[in-house]
C-alpha cells in the first residue's frame, strides 16, 4: 500500500535525479519536462504528499504527438489517484479510492484494464513513501515509517534536501546524488464536462514479501533497477502481460521510523522524513506532570491551558 510520498525536489534537481544513460547517443540524458494545465493543479515540491496532489512522473515520449522531439523518457506532472474516464462532474467528486491498484486484478479491472491495455505505463520516482506499522497496546497510534531505496553510493541522506542541491551532474558520468525510489504505475487522461484535460495515476501494489510484512502486508511495485524502468515504459517492444511479469517484491529497500507529523497531509514540515529514535522517551503531559508535582489533579472548575493547533 502507498498513501503517502516524500517528494521535495525542484524541477532543476528532479531531472537530474530521473536521467537515464542513453546507448543511441552514449550520455546521460535529463528527461525533459513537459506541463499540462491538469485543472491548475500543479507540482509543489513536499515531503508530505498525498493522493489529489500533483508529482512528477515519467512517461514514453511515445505519448507525446510532438515524441520525435523530445528525450525518450519525459516528466509529466499528474494528479495522485486516478480519475475515471466515465466519470461526470466535479473531477474529486467519483468516490473511488483510486491512489492503488491490486497487481493481482489489473487485467480485469473496468477502471485500471484499459489504460493497461492501451500502453499507459508510467513510473513514480520519489524519495520515498511512508507507511504505518500497528503498535503493541489497544488504543495505541500507529508508527509510522519512511521507506526508501538502498543507496549505492555516499551520496547524503535521501531525506535531507542538502543531498539533492549539491550533487552533481554531467552528461558523460550522470547523476551523483541520492537514488530515487521508482514504482511502476499507470496513468489516464481525463476530459471534465468544460473539455478539460487532467492526467492522474495510480500506483500498482502487490502481496509484500517477507522483508517488509512487519511493517504491511502489501508493497508498491518498485522498479530496482534502470532496465526495469526502461521495460516498464517501453509499451511499444514490451507487452502488458509481459510487462506485469516483470513486477516482483523487492528487496532493496530501507526504512527508518519518522514522527507523527506526517500523519496530518496538511503538515508539509520538511522534518516529516527525517528519523526519529523510538527509544527516547516522549514529551511529559505538562499537565499530569504539574499535578504530580503538586499531589493534586486540577479541578474541575480550573481554567484548562489552551490546547495547542494542530497543524
Amino acid at each position: 500500500m502507498c498513501g503517502r510520498i516524500s517528494c521535495h525536489m525542484c524541477r532543476p534537481d528532479y531531472r537530474k535525479a530521473a536521467s537515464y544513460f542513453d546507448e543511441s547517443r552514449g550520455l546521460y540524458v535529463q528527461p525533459d519536462w513537459i506541463d499540462v494545465p491538469n485543472n491548475g493543479l500543479s507540482y509543489s515540491p513536499s515531503t508530505n504528499m498525498a493522493p489529489t496532489d500533483v508529482l512528477p512522473v515519467l512517461i514514453s515520449k511515445e505519448h507525446e504527438q510532438t515524441g520525435n522531439e523530445l528525450s525518450q523518457r519525459v516528466i509529466k506532472p499528474m494528479m495522485w489517484g486516478m480519475i475515471p474516464t466515465w466519470h461526470k462532474g466535479d473531477y474529486k467528486s467519483h468516490g473511488l479510492t483510486t491512489n492503488n491498484c491490486r497487481i493481482e486484478s489489473l487485467m480485469e479491472s473496468r477502471l485500471y484494464g484499459k489504460p493497461l491495455r492501451n500502453g499507459q505505463r508510467c513510473v513514480i520516482g520519489c524519495q520515498g513513501f511512508y507507511e504505518w506499522q500497528t503498535t503493541k497496546g489497544k488504543g495505541q497510534p500507529k508508527q509510522p515509517y519512511f521507506i526508501k531505496a538502498s543507496q549505492k553510493c555516499e551520496a547524503g541522506p535521501v531525506e535531507e534536501l542538502d543531498s539533492w542541491e549539491k550533487a552533481m551532474w554531467d552528461e558523460t558520468a550522470g547523476w551523483s546524488g541520492p537514488q530515487l525510489l521508482m514504482m511502476a504505475g499507470l496513468f489516464d487522461v481525463w476530459t471534465s464536462p468544460e473539455g478539460e484535460q487532467m492526467f492522474s495515476f495510480t500506483i500498482i501494489t502487490m502481496e509484500s514479501n517477507s522483508s517488509f510484512s512487519w511493517l504491511h502486508h502489501r508493497i508498491p511495485a518498485v522498479l530496482d533497477s534502470d532496465e526495469m524502468v526502461a521495460k516498464w515504459l517501453d509499451h511499444k517492444q514490451v507487452s502488458a502481460v509481459a510487462a506485469v511479469r516483470l513486477l516482483h517484491p523487492v528487496t532493496s529497500l530501507t526504512w527508518h521510523p519518522v514522527s507523527m507529523l506526517v500523519n496530518n497531509s496538511r503538515n508539509k514540515d520538511n522534518n516529516c522524513n527525517k528519523p526519529i529514535d523510538l527509544q527516547k522517551p516522549k514529551p511529559v503531559n505538562k499537565i499530569m506532570d504539574s499535578w504530580l508535582k503538586r499531589g493534586a489533579l486540577p479541578s474541575a472548575n480550573a481554567t484548562s491551558p489552551k490546547k495547542a493547533k494542530e497543524n
